[in-house]
């Protein structure tokens, strides 16, 4: 892979910008990261910054009141983008709020984009139904609280402790197939990670990167996706540049080299995986 022609870097958080150790970052609205993590944020800050990269977009399933404690520490003006909520959400930090999707899209002529984005009013109906349904629902199965993230564009939960997650994600969607249309069914996107379950409006990853392209100007030839794990599948199918850590899900492992030259399968873990490149971009 020619590292010099990379204009944009579109970064996964969740097990890619850990620091060594691979700890975790919370998930909660109260939670702020520890002195190792912030030391592996301020050092990738500093390495972005130095790197001929135009744009560093994070893009995460995560929603901005969480995402906001990791982007406190990544300064750099190349930060301004962030696409949330499995690209459901963009936001520009330089004008302090969100980006109108449909609206871009429209202004990019993108049309199947812009008919995938007009999908988050269903999304409402989603979350207002798990409010006043699907939450009682899984609770009375898996005992405890259930309540969904405080996202606008995925409907998102804790998975419960010691439930298999596979069978804890086949139960909501059979929920809600059975008080949704099949219609409206048909652009819904039932997935999981590691940690939590996801229900997104027909809308992924790949939709912001490819948008984000377009009305950055950048040829997509010209960017590089970084991911871990099962939730970037659709990317590392789809996406000419791919680079993944050493600790990722095998199935990204075996995508990335599939891709040759033009995927990169570093034999560093977590942050450090990014450093690397960006050190190598400089070289």
């Amino acid at each position: 892979m020619c590292l010099d022609e990379i204009q944009i870097i579109f970064q996964d958080v969740d097990g890619c910008l850990n620091p060594e150790d691979g700890e975790a970052f919370g998930a909660t609205e109260d939670w702020t990261p520890s002195v190792s993590q912030i030391a592996m944020l301020e050092r990738l800050n500093r390495a972005i910054e130095s790197s001929p990269v135009s744009h560093f977009i994070i893009n995460t399933g995560r929603f901005w009141p969480i995402l906001s404690q990791v982007a406190e520490h990544l300064t750099t003006r190349k930060a301004r983008y962030f696409l949330l909520e499995h690209a459901c959400v963009i936001y520009d930090r330089e004008r302090d709020g969100y980006l109108d999707l449909v609206a871009v899209a429209r202004q990019c002529e993108m049309g199947t984009l812009v008919e995938r984005f007009g999908n988050l009013r269903l999304m409402q109906r989603l979350l207002d139904w798990y409010d006043r349904v699907g939450q009682a629902g899984m609770e009375a199965v898996y005992g405890g609280l259930m309540p969904r993230l405080d996202k606008v564009g995925n409907l998102s939960y804790a998975l419960p402790e010691a439930a298999d997650p596979d069978e804890v994600l086949a139960r909501i969607e059979s929920m809600i197939r059975a008080d949704f249309s099949a219609v409206e069914c048909a652009s819904l996107e039932f997935c999981r990670s590691d940690r939590f379950i996801d229900i997104l409006p027909g809308i992924h990853k790949l939709d912001g990167i490819e948008l984000m392209c377009a009305y950055l100007g950048v040829d997509p030839g010209h960017a590089l996706a970084v991911g871990d794990y099962l939730n970037d599948l659709a990317v590392f199918e789809a996406f000419p540049r791919v680079m993944c850590p050493a600790n990722a899900h095998p199935k990204i492992i075996d995508l990335t080299r599939s891709k040759g030259p033009s995927g990169i399968v570093s034999d560093k873990a977590y942050g450090a995986a990014l450093l690397e490149l960006l050190e190598r971009m400089r070289a």
